[in-house]
């Protein structure tokens, strides 16, 4: 359509160097009441050309349906003119013939100005190019010069249908572009938004784990600073504060919990790591026997029936590999912070590895892992 807007002016401005030549050859006509005829018609046809052409910028003509209609509507006006104008150059006599080509290349005009919507091409071309060959194929003397006014009409029409063809296939390549723009444009958006809510949240999250870490330190540091072994209230406050940060951050990752209740013993000489350690273990649902002597964790294994140990000193480890029966066949999980004691506990005979600081997670992995190479003496289900 806006092709066809484009087109307007210079259809009309064709027709207005034809009007001259046309009035020319009219001028030797032999009836003049026909020619005064003409004009009026090709008067009317021009200010509704010029009314169309003034509608076509306005917001009115968004409607794609009713600007159809008036592109329609105004090619069928010109190709009514064009066949007043073929009906005058009939009876006009000795010019008939120059009037009737005429008339012929006004309605080629008319093609070309219909030629970017098919519709009109379809509906208007035919209409344009009716009278003017009728009028030729009418009479036998002008049959030579009807034939080539009809291969010229019939080029002009395939011409047409060709250029309406590109046309199509250029506007649905840019009806493609634009649409794509459009997409890039809400793709584009949308990763603006997810960076904002993305840059919001992770304020958010800086400031909630800053205090909470903040009270974490602030208890575990009043626990380092006190010479006496960190009460409960302590731990529980601590490990508060971490399960508020762990929920602060998102669910946990699954558990691998054992598939028992466990009766674990632990060896380890610091309080605050033994108190952590305990905790974790108790959350998983296990029983724990701590001791902070290597001798002792081992009469504990040869007297008791326990199915993990966790140990954080070699030589222990040692020790109750070193233990005939099934006590010295235990698993055992090694505490460890460097890779020196790492290395030394596996040499020992530890069967998984938990790093310090310890957390809920990792202990639950260590005890599956040391669990899959020894199995368990009891068979008490999780609490």
């Amino acid at each position: 359509m806006q092709t066809q807007a484009a087109l307007l002016p210079y259809a009309l401005a064709a027709f207005a160097i034809c009007l001259p030549v046309f009035v020319w050859g009219a001028g030797h006509a032999a009836d003049a009441p026909w020619m005064s005829a003409v004009f009026a018609v090709f008067a009317v046809g021009w200010g509704a050309f010029y009314a169309v052409v003034n509608w076509l910028k306005t917001e009115a003509a968004e409607d794609l349906r009713l600007r159809a209609r008036i592109q329609v509507l105004g090619g069928l006006i010109w190709a009514a003119v064009i066949g007043a104008v073929a009906a005058f150059a009939h009876f006009a006599g000795a010019p008939r013939e120059t009037l009737l080509l005429l008339a012929l290349g006004a309605a080629m005009i008319c093609v070309v100005f219909t030629a970017p919507w098919l519709p009109s091409l379809l509906i208007v071309a035919p209409a344009a190019l009716a009278p003017p060959l009728v009028a030729l194929f009418s009479r036998g003397e002008d049959l030579p010069v009807a034939r080539l006014a009809l291969a010229a009409a019939a080029l002009s029409l395939a011409l047409a249908l060709m250029v309406n063809r590109i046309l199509r296939a250029q506007y649905a390549l840019i009806a493609e572009r634009e649409a794509l723009l459009a997409e890039r444009a809400e793709q584009a958006e949308a990763a603006r938004r997810f960076a904002r809510v993305k840059a919001d949240l992770v304020d958010t999250l800086s400031d909630e784990l800053r205090d909470g870490l903040t009270g974490v330190a602030h208890v575990l540091a009043a626990a380092a600073r006190s010479r006496a072994a960190p009460s409960r209230q302590q731990v529980g406050l601590a490990l508060d504060a971490v399960n508020d940060l762990l929920s602060i951050v998102g669910a946990p990752a699954p558990q691998e919990e054992p598939a028992r209740r466990l009766r674990i013993l632990t060896l380890e000489a610091d309080a605050l790591l033994a108190a952590t350690l305990r905790a974790s273990l108790e959350q998983l649902g296990h029983q724990v026997v701590h001791t902070t002597q290597a001798a002792r964790a081992a009469e504990l294994a040869r007297i008791c029936e326990l199915d993990v140990a966790v140990c954080a000193q070699a030589d222990a480890i040692a020790a109750l590999r070193a233990l005939p029966g099934q006590a010295g066949a235990i698993p055992i999980v090694a505490l460890a912070g460097e890779p020196a004691e790492a290395e030394a506990a596996l040499e020992a005979g530890a069967d998984a590895l938990l790093r310090r600081p310890v957390a809920v997670t990792a202990a639950a992995r260590a005890l599956a892992e040391a669990l899959s190479v020894r199995a368990p003496a009891n068979d008490r289900a999780v609490a």
